[in-house]
């Protein structure tokens, strides 16, 4: 299907360059049509981004418990009843005041539990839907808040409620991303994926503001803990009442229902098209191997990197931590001494990274996920660098706190630090594995980034403190390193994917010049087809076929832009 000259040892295929490639009826290229090589020019109605707005909330889940849990377990009340050797903390030295491990084990339960549950979900989402898995993760959210916000004198129901919360985070990071990605046009799945993200951050900002309003209540802990049953309450209610993708109703055989609500999040009859894109996908997959095993063959590897690699970055930029215990690392600031004042430097650093992720909302689909993550790693690690000098410089061995110039000075480069998260790794690094799939393996290729990304997140959070303790300033020079190794990755092994229909992002990415290398022997593109004498499929074929020779004639090419890496 491809030639060699097709490709150069530098650069991806002009989008223009893999359209050209024909094929005929009834042979269906798996490479071009049955992938869905098409210009979809769907357009983005209020109906599919008020649906996604709300499937968004799955990743509000994550956010909100990531918001509360540090300012909760700074607060007196919450600390004497259930971490007493934490209550006395700010007397003693800067790096180990809080280095507690039922402490962070509490704090790492839930991503752990995550992750096992991201398996479940996986099976769950592709054989029974996307809105099926919003609901079981709305009702676990729920259930983990009521049982957090009971706990009275023992840990125990503390930690079931937080297994909760990761069935929960398990099931809604799952689908959310999925949900998003499928209902999506090509040209508004960026924007509207990242609302994910966004909802991440905004349960982060949220959440440190109801800590900063219950710190001043006596039994004010309950009420944060209590409160996470109204994002679980949005997203069972998601579930109940929102359509199911026209994805996963095809892949599960309801094509009618499939093609009546892509009409109606459209907001038009005139979905041949995208329909057909869908069909044809489908049906190429049709009769293949479980996607647990598929997901690990030779050309499938490439989205199993990168479905990997980009929350295993995400997680280790160590952003995550340090907004997960920013109460903790600012209650050793002078400046930010007292009860609230942490909190209030938590909200300011979390707030940031807010209005960085709204401001990637509106540029990712124009100036492309690389140029994100490139730009957000680099600055990652200059503040990393710059955070750890000044600690480096403004603590003595013991010392309890940061002058005010030094303070002063941390927050406003962890702010920085917060900020390049917010427009890079923190929204891209979860939209990119959602989109380079097959249909066959997305689900379980969603499950393996949910599972790398709660179990790194875990790793993280469960050593950060004891990192902190042990390496001191150095723990920023730690995850300066994997910011470093971050760019590497960004330049030489991510391809672009904006504007790729997502039918189509799975063969893109194997004709990266390294991925298609790993993908196929010797690097060239088998020339596969499908038969099929299914009426319904040479019909999709045929407004394929269709669609491409007005292409040819008209020469549109809505994706006419380079991909070289």
């Amino acid at each position: 299907m491809y030639s060699n000259k097709d490709f150069d040892d530098q650069a991806e295929p002009d989008v223009k360059d893999v359209k050209r490639s024909s094929y005929g009826r009834p042979g269906i290229s798996v490479e071009q049509a049955a992938a869905g090589v098409v210009d979809v020019d769907a357009k983005a109605t209020t109906y599919v981004v008020l649906a996604c707005i709300i499937a968004a909330s799955g990743g509000l889940l994550f956010g909100y418990d990531g918001g509360i849990t540090g300012g909760v377990e700074a607060m007196h009340q919450f600390a004497a009843s259930f971490f007493p050797s934490t209550v006395n903390a700010p007397d003693r030295d800067f790096y180990c005041k809080y280095n507690d491990e039922t402490l962070s084990a509490y704090s790492s339960v839930m991503h752990f539990t995550g992750s096992v549950a991201s398996f479940a979900a996986s099976y769950f989402t592709q054989h029974h839907g996307r809105t099926r898995s919003m609901i079981i993760a709305g009702t676990a959210y729920c259930i983990g808040a009521v049982l957090q916000g009971a706990a009275k004198n023992t840990i125990a129901l503390l930690f079931i409620g937080r297994i909760f919360w990761g069935i929960g985070v398990g099931f809604g990071d799952h689908c959310a991303f999925i949900y998003t990605a499928e209902m999506a046009p090509p040209r508004w799945r960026g924007r509207l994926n990242t609302l994910v993200q966004l909802g991440t951050i905004s349960g982060i900002v949220v959440g440190t503001g109801i800590n900063v309003g219950a710190s001043f209540l006596e039994w004010g802990w309950r009420l944060p803990l209590s409160l996470a049953a109204v994002p679980g309450s949005i997203l069972l209610l998601g579930g109940l009442f929102l359509p199911e993708t026209p994805n996963s109703l095809i892949e599960r055989g309801y094509n009618d229902k499939a093609r009546a609500v892509l009409e109606k999040v459209r907001g038009t009859q005139d979905v041949d098209l995208e329909y057909s894109t869908i069909v044809v996908a489908n049906e190429a997959l049709r009769g293949l191997e479980n996607p647990w095993i598929a997901i690990f063959r030779r050309r499938n590897r490439p989205q199993l990197a990168l479905a990997i690699l980009c929350p295993f970055f995400q997680q280790w930029s160590g952003v995550n931590a340090v907004s997960f215990f920013a109460p903790q690392i600012f209650g050793g600031i002078s400046t930010f001494s007292s009860t609230q004042g942490p909190l209030y430097a938590a909200l300011m650093v979390n707030g940031v990274q807010l209005i960085a992720t709204i401001v990637t909302v509106f540029i990712v689909d124009k100036v492309g996920r690389r140029t994100l993550l490139f730009t957000g790693s680099c600055v990652g690690l200059a503040a990393d660098v710059a955070v750890a000098t000044v600690f480096a410089e403004a603590l003595s061995p013991g010392q309890a706190t940061l002058s005010f110039g030094a303070s002063i000075a941390a927050i406003c480069l962890i702010g920085t630090y917060s900020m390049s998260f917010g427009w890079s790794w923190g929204p891209v690094g979860w939209l990119v594995p959602s989109e380079v799939h097959d249909l066959n393996t997305r689900s379980a290729g969603q499950s393996l980034t949910v599972f790398t990304q709660l179990v790194s997140g875990a790793t993280v959070t469960q050593t950060f403190l004891l990192m902190m303790c042990s390496l001191k300033y150095g723990v920023f020079i730690f995850f300066g390193f994997w910011q470093f190794m971050a760019i590497l990755f960004t330049i030489f092994l991510l391809p672009e994917t904006r504007g790729v229909p997502i039918e189509e992002a799975a063969n893109f990415v194997r004709a990266h010049w390294f991925w298609r290398k790993v993908a196929y022997p010797g690097g060239v593109i088998p020339d596969s087809t499908v038969n099929s004498d299914n009426p319904e499929i040479r019909q999709a074929a045929d407004n394929l076929n269709m669609h491409r020779g007005s292409y040819m004639q008209g020469g549109k090419a809505s994706m006419s832009r380079s991909a070289a890496v």
